[in-house]
């Protein structure tokens, strides 16, 4: 009796020794498969980051890269002043006069970080979101049209004539951008949202400001406007316009819509926080030693999202 209860409890023992090796190669195996899985994601992500490289820039015969862009913001600005020209004003001065004017278009776009594209007579067109991609392009591209019409206010002013105006255009959306040269590196846009800002710089009076009713939806928080009405628009229907003002009272200096004051560079900030994190994102995923392993950007968004709650907690 007494040697089968040992060898019973010989059984029992090596059973019990059998099943916490078992469980011990259970918990390697599932800690691999989670890093497998974590590196097959991660792998994924890389490869579709890679067709959407090959599929955004592409070389032509011709030398071209094409690159497209998911958010840009387009402007086309007119300037009016020729056709009220009389006898007695000189052409040279006025010729003169438009060249300080575009001089200081390119220092305000400049300013702002928004691409000039071409000037077309006395057309002015440029774009927010390249060649850097950003959000805060629409914002930039507002900001940049009123301290264009305010500069043009100016110089009627001094110069005592009423012949220089301005009209503006503003379309937010997806563009294709067709870039040449080596040196000197130009953009020519294309698409859609091109051709609406352009049409709606058409319909827009001297002075006016007109963005459409995407441009409306990224900038209304910051920016008075009023309704303007609808414009036709080809396979898409009518489309809202509307007409900016200026700045909104409580993000401008004096309450006056005409320069921005803290409150509005801290909420712009914020904004631009946005591109600052999708940039430190980008880096984890591809330029990371290979020593180094990167999880995923939901375990990133999950940490940032834990750490934001105990600083809210915290006060």
């Amino acid at each position: 009796m007494g040697q089968k209860q040992d060898e019973l409890l010989k059984r029992i023992q090596k059973l019990v020794r059998k099943n916490q090796e078992l469980y011990g190669r259970n918990v390697k195996l599932q800690l691999a498969a989670t890093k497998l899985s974590e590196q097959n994601e991660n792998l994924k992500l890389r490869l579709k980051d890679a067709r959407l490289g090959m599929k955004e820039e592409r070389y032509q015969e011709t030398g071209e890269r094409i690159k497209k862009y998911k958010m840009a913001t387009v402007l086309f600005a007119y300037i009016t002043g020729f056709k009220h020209l009389t006898d007695n004003d000189s052409s040279e001065v006025v010729m003169d006069q438009l060249d300080e004017v575009l001089i200081e278009f390119d220092r305000i776009l400049k300013k702002y970080k928004i691409h000039k594209i071409k000037t077309i007579g006395d057309t002015y067109m440029a774009a927010g979101g390249i060649p850097e991609k950003n959000i805060t392009n629409p914002i930039d591209v507002i900001m940049a049209a009123l301290e264009m019409n305010i500069f043009l206010n100016q110089l009627r002013r001094i110069d005592g004539k009423r012949y220089w105006n301005l009209s503006l255009g503003i379309h937010t959306g997806p563009v294709t951008a067709a870039i040449s040269g080596k040196r000197k590196i130009t953009y020519d846009i294309k698409g859609d949202t091109v051709n609406i800002a352009h049409r709606m710089q058409g319909v827009s009076e001297s002075g006016k400001i007109l963005i459409s009713v995407m441009t409306y939806e990224l900038i209304k928080e910051f920016f008075v406007c009023d309704y303007y009405g609808r414009m036709p628009v080809k396979y898409k229907g009518d489309l809202e316009i509307f007409v900016v003002n200026g700045i909104r009272p409580e993000f401008s200096m004096r309450e006056r819509g005409v320069m921005p004051n803290a409150l509005f560079n801290t909420k712009f900030k914020l904004i631009q926080f946005t591109d600052i994190q999708e940039l430190i994102l980008d880096r984890l995923e591809k330029e990371l030693p290979r020593y180094l392993y990167y999880h995923n950007v939901k375990h990133t968004v999950d940490v940032v999202t834990e750490v934001e709650l105990i600083g809210w907690a915290e006060g």
